[in-house]
């Protein structure tokens, strides 16, 4: 077997383990965030806390929906790439599927954070929530950094998809 060889096979059986996790992972990804948020959806709505009782359940409920909306969003853009561990186990690494994985991925990833620092506080705020606050924490910049990574990945990938058809057509 050629170097070259070997190489595509270490990355097909990387793509394929990367696969296997995601698929391992996704569920309980899910349940991490889906678990706690039945049950404080259930304590807002049937024991409600002092600023539950001042707001009324519907308001309540809102707003403590908006404070998982980012994560829900962020969990999202994780699922959406497993597209991308499809195709490179398969050996397609340069594939329209792939970069529009890789795209919906970061545009997920960048909605998560515009909803974390920006649209949750004021929205809450605007239905009698905490008063809005401006705060960037570390976690926000490192989903931002993930955001503009794999937006840049899906871009280039996606150039080289157009690149390849180009040359294939000027072939033909």
């Amino acid at each position: 077997m050629t170097d070259e060889a070997q190489r595509l096979a270490t990355a097909r059986k990387q793509a394929g383990q990367m696969r296997y996790l995601s698929d391992l992972l996704a569920p309980m990804l899910v349940a991490a965030i889906g678990l706690p948020l039945i049950g404080d959806l259930y304590l807002t709505a049937f024991e409600p806390a002092p600023l539950a009782a001042a707001l009324g359940a519907p308001a309540a409920l809102a707003i403590k929906l908006l404070s998982y909306a980012p994560a829900i969003v962020a969990a999202a853009a994780v699922i959406s790439l497993r597209p991308v561990f499809v195709e490179f186990q398969e050996g397609r690494f340069v594939s329209t599927k792939a970069s529009a994985a890789f795209q919906v991925a970061g545009l997920l990833a960048l909605a998560a954070f515009l909803l974390k620092v920006l649209v949750a506080p004021l929205l809450s705020a605007f239905l009698g929530g905490p008063a809005f606050t401006w705060r960037v924490e570390t976690f926000d910049i490192a989903m931002m950094t993930f955001a503009s990574f794999v937006l840049m990945v899906g871009g280039a990938l996606d150039a080289a998809v157009a690149a390849l058809k180009s040359e294939n057509d000027q072939i033909v």
